[in-house]
């Protein structure tokens, strides 16, 4: 589940007491679309907004489960936390630098998968990083980023300045299991073939979604489980169709890729021991549900070990459902096919020298003045938290080096490189408040480089002005000060592509050209309508499940209040500005 960090006893006493005073509405209106519902694709005249600087989505209504809607646009807040303060002109005058696009935890789900442990979410209560939760949208997460694609390509030109998108970035959490499947229906709906999200038996879903277990949601009646009593739509067919093979868009852009920790770890969290469970349940037929069916399949793997056709014998009766097994797409793919995959591809950032090297982290330059990295914050051996191994840490701090003429050594004295100064843009999964990932990693063995530290390094390095990340489902912006006024760095986090907002980012470098930078972000609504019309029937289009799929995640509470992911004003569109950390040529 979202967010990755830990509950108080108020935050989960605040839940239940929510859940609590809803239920009566819920129950009074449960399943039933509320009378205040957006019907059709659009309630405006205009064309679709390309971003939300012309128009948000927000619920509207005031029952227990809301529809969504359009909303006022948000114009940029202008941030000057460090103290630099930009020109009134600096619009007339501004250069574009680099302008992309981001996109993170998309978290391509196969959701039909017996090695997926839903069951999971029983810990959420504790913790909502327990990963493995059920979702009521976790059957759509191919045609949400689909449709994240589409509204990409829509602003492929800057509206703003008029550059190009030089790529897109996929920060990580890319998959949900880091299955073959999940591997290929990613790599399908960037590349824009034609992708059949669907394991097991052909063009039927056979999840916990039509199980039986009240922890989950039944669109075909949900009137026995917690999600319908708290409102969410009878939806026949739905599932059935999100299993649908469909012909995705693809990217017009070249894209980028770096890890995440469920691209990397199974269930985005376990270590060897689990992951030999993983194994076991990715080649059954017998798939655990609930509580009593992880504790059901942990104990039989300590037990009577990982042998599938023992578990599938005993694998029956309470907490447990039969599926069609489906060996090769739900079986894990380990780290090294996930990059050769990358290369095979086409780049993302990648090269045969990471499978060489077995590196999972790259540099590149764009134009004439930017340096663009791509770190691996993942432990590759337990915990959804993040970190730095040694060689990454030495080779990021050297590489930090050849694009400064000059930095400061961690005593603080001016050091001069030798280097060719350039902008330096960080990518990476984790945030800085949530590399905490002490545990040993045999990727890259050694002491860990965590959150504060790798910030400090960072503010010893000028040209570092932006870092971009994910992995916490939510807009964030975090300013790290620099050694001088106006100095410093921009932690970006953006928003996930399963949970609500569903949303992904745009970013554009600019050269004020009065002594400071401005990174101009701006929030981007996948291409689906705010609201559909609730079919009773299985001929959705792709468009109508992604929007469907947010209108659900909207309403997704259990753990977290979803509307808090979208974070603040100073969250979303913002103008971040900067002191222009050296004198580039043809600034003035």
């Amino acid at each position: 589940m979202p967010n990755h960090q830990d509950n108080s006893v108020g935050h989960m006493a605040s839940r239940i007491g929510r859940w609590a005073t809803q239920g009566v509405e819920a129950r009074r209106t449960a399943w039933r679309v509320p009378v205040d519902a957006p019907s059709g694709s659009r309630d405006r005249g205009e064309e679709r907004p390309a971003t939300t600087l012309d128009a948000t989505i927000r619920p509207t209504g005031g029952g227990r489960y809301r529809r969504l809607a359009w909303a006022p646009g948000e114009p940029h807040l202008v941030r000057t936390d460090l103290g630099a303060v930009p020109g009134d002109a600096r619009t007339g005058a501004r250069r574009s630098l680099l302008y992309f696009a981001h996109h993170t935890d998309a978290h391509v789900c196969d959701a039909q998968s017996p090695a997926r442990l839903e069951g999971g979410e029983t810990f959420g209560w504790f913790n909502p990083g327990a990963d493995g939760g059920h979702r009521p949208q976790e059957t759509c997460t191919t045609q949400v980023l689909d449709q994240l694609v589409v509204a990409t390509n829509a602003v492929a030109v800057s509206p703003l300045t008029g550059a190009p998108m030089a790529w897109c970035v996929q920060t990580g959490d890319n998959t949900d299991n880091r299955t073959a499947g999940e591997v290929a229906w990613w790599l399908g709906v960037l590349a824009g073939d034609e992708v059949t999200p669907n394991s097991g038996t052909p063009g039927t879903y056979e999840g916990v979604q039509r199980s039986g277990w009240r922890g989950a949601w039944h669109p075909d009646d949900p009137s026995g489980d917690i999600y319908g009593r708290a409102g969410f739509p009878h939806l026949p067919g739905f599932l059935d169709a999100a299993v649908r093979p469909f012909q995705a868009t693809g990217l017009t852009v070249p894209w980028l890729a770096v890890f995440g920790n469920h691209d990397v770890l199974y269930q985005g969290t376990f270590g060897e021991r689990v992951t030999h469970l993983g194994d076991l349940l990715a080649t059954a037929s017998a798939k655990p549900r609930g509580a009593l069916g992880l504790v059901r399949s942990s104990v039989h793997a300590r037990l009577a070990g990982t042998t599938g056709d023992r578990w599938d014998r005993w694998g029956r009766g309470p907490g447990i459902q039969q599926v069609a097994p489906d060996p090769e797409s739900r079986r894990s793919v380990p780290l090294d096919e996930f990059i050769a995959k990358l290369v095979d591809d086409g780049d993302h950032g990648f090269s045969a020298d990471h499978l060489i090297d077995h590196t999972s982290w790259w540099s590149r330059p764009e134009g004439d003045g930017v340096q663009v990295v791509g770190l691996d914050t993942c432990n590759h051996r337990q915990g959804s938290g993040g970190s730095l191994g040694p060689r990454q840490t030495a080779w990021l701090e050297q590489e930090l080096q050849r694009h400064h003429r000059r930095y400061r050594n961690p005593s603080g004295t001016w050091v001069r490189s030798g280097g060719t100064d350039r902008l330096v843009v960080l990518l990476s999964h984790h945030n800085s408040w949530t590399m905490d990932n002490r545990r040993e990693d045999d990727v890259d063995p050694g002491p860990r480089t965590l959150g504060p530290d790798l910030v400090a390094m960072l503010a010893r390095f000028p040209n570092v002005v932006l870092w971009a990340n994910g992995h916490c489902h939510e807009h964030k912006i975090l300013v790290h000060p620099g050694s001088a006024p106006g100095s410093g760095c921009w932690e970006v986090d953006t928003a996930s592509g399963i949970d609500f907002s569903q949303q992904g980012r745009t970013f554009e470098l600019v050269d004020n050209r009065d002594g400071t930078l401005s990174i101009l972000v701006t929030v981007l609504d996948h291409a689906a309508p705010p609201a559909v019309d609730h079919r009773l029937d299985d001929r959705w289009t792709t468009e109508e499940l992604a929007s469907i799929s947010r209108e659900l995640a909207s309403n997704d509470d259990r753990w977290i209040d979803p509307i808090a992911l979208l974070g603040g004003p100073e969250d979303r569109n913002v103008e971040l500005v900067v002191r222009a950390p050296f004198t580039r040529p043809g600034a003035a």
